[in-house]
């Protein structure tokens, strides 16, 4: 895929860590310039560091998506020097397994606010700007928990499945200059869940209710940003694409 995105620009949120990162390499190495997001300092300078050693620019911004006025100051500047973005991959959020009754008030509002609140400031800036400039692609990360929840998930299953609802929305709403599809991973080792793939027990049962017997990587999903954020998905919004290894959904 090496030059099918020679031109464009691409911002990831959360691309300084896991799968955003992965994402943003992937469109680096097909030839976009990326812009990074994420709150992590040291984190942010590992992953630009990456992408620049594929030989495209990279801008570094410290952003936390909740903040709904640093995210529209951050996509401002981003757009300044970019001249324009291309494509917006929503990659940033938070992890939380935990009983519905054991779930506060402010356990569940961190999750919203991180997975459903913060993206939807994103696209709010990502959007108005790309319908100002005459189009632009929209990629949002959501999870299979986000299509069949689980057991201990539902904080993080009603936010992933807001992910969905929303993105459908906006494609209907943004059509047709603007796409907005969504990727819906399954389960991938990632520093955010590595605290629960660690235990041998937990991995087995993942494994074990995973068709192809195995968690994925990240890398494995940049073929398919890729694909997202170039012509091969021209005619596809509001799209739901699962990346979970063929996991059965109830």
């Amino acid at each position: 895929m090496s030059g099918t995105l020679t031109g464009k620009t691409a911002l990831v949120t959360g691309g300084n860590r896991g799968l955003g990162r992965a994402m943003a390499v992937a469109m680096a190495e097909a030839g976009a310039d990326i812009v990074i997001w994420g709150r992590d300092a040291a984190a942010l300078d590992r992953a630009a560091a990456e992408v620049r050693a594929t030989g495209r620019r990279c801008l570094a911004q410290s952003v936390e998506v909740t903040d709904s006025g640093r995210v529209s100051a951050a996509a401002a500047e981003a757009w300044q020097q970019s001249g324009r973005v291309d494509v917006a991959v929503n990659s940033a959020g938070v992890l939380l397994i935990q009983p519905a009754t054991e779930t506060s008030d402010a356990d569940w509002a961190a999750v919203m606010d991180a997975n459903l609140t913060g993206l939807f400031y994103c696209c709010r800036a990502f959007g108005e700007r790309m319908l100002a400039q005459g189009g632009g692609k929209i990629v949002n990360v959501a999870s299979n928990f986000g299509l069949h929840g689980g057991a201990g998930w539902s904080a993080y299953a009603a936010s992933k499945a807001g992910v969905i609802g929303l993105s459908k929305s906006l494609a209907w709403e943004w059509a047709p200059a603007v796409t907005v599809n969504v990727i819906a991973p399954g389960a991938f080792y990632t520093d955010m869940n590595s605290h629960l793939l660690d235990d041998p027990q937990i991995m087995a049962a993942v494994e074990g209710n995973t068709p192809l017997g195995r968690v994925g990587d990240p890398p494995e999903l940049g073929p398919l940003a890729v694909m997202l954020a170039g012509a091969g998905s021209d005619f596809m919004t509001g799209a739901v694409i699962s990346v979970d290894g063929g996991v059965i959904k109830p």
